[in-house]
């Protein structure tokens, strides 16, 4: 059996700060590797208290220089809000620090003010999300990839930051 922790990162009040919240969460995680656990998940949210982890895949690259065994995980990337091209390397990057350990969970978003803000229409997301999780994984699977969708146009493009596990990271 294994065992996991969801980082929420939730600001409970106005009270903590939000350096106060996220030092805490990195703490979590720490000690969740102390006690354990397969798993340590981080949220993403943007533009409230709820949580305020803004990118999961930073979380996971800074506890990667915190524990060693842990695999660390995004729940979720929410693929509308990202530039796919972007995310690939920043992929990339989060497992080579994490010497392979990155659980790449993605996902579709729900909350529309994060879209509005974003300037991303939430009616469009399910659309955009297949698209971009069709970009994502043939970004993670050649070497050179090219894209002609209806929301993205990507020339024959190369990302240099390659994953450590091949062919990519567990995708959820």
């Amino acid at each position: 059996m294994e065992f996991a922790t969801f980082i929420l990162a939730a600001q409970r009040g106005y009270h903590q700060s939000s350096e106060s919240v996220i030092r805490n969460s990195i703490e979590q995680a720490v000690a969740s590797e102390q006690a354990g656990f397969n798993t340590a998940w981080f949220a993403e949210h943007h533009f409230n208290n709820y949580s305020l982890i803004p990118s999961p895949l930073m979380m996971v690259a800074h506890c990667a220089g915190l524990t060693s065994t842990i695999r660390l995980g995004t729940a979720v990337c929410v693929l509308p809000l990202y530039q796919p091209q972007r995310l690939l390397s920043e992929i990339g990057f989060a497992d080579i620090v994490a010497n392979g350990r990155l659980e790449l969970g993605v996902g579709l978003g729900y909350q529309q003010f994060e879209f509005e803000r974003f300037g991303v229409d939430i009616d469009e997301a399910p659309a955009v999300f297949s698209e971009y999780l069709d970009i994502i994984l043939k970004g993670l699977n050649q070497n050179v990839f090219e894209h002609d969708g209806q929301y993205e146009k990507i020339p024959p493009t190369a990302i240099s930051v390659r994953t450590v596990q091949q062919p990519t990271p567990p995708i959820w």
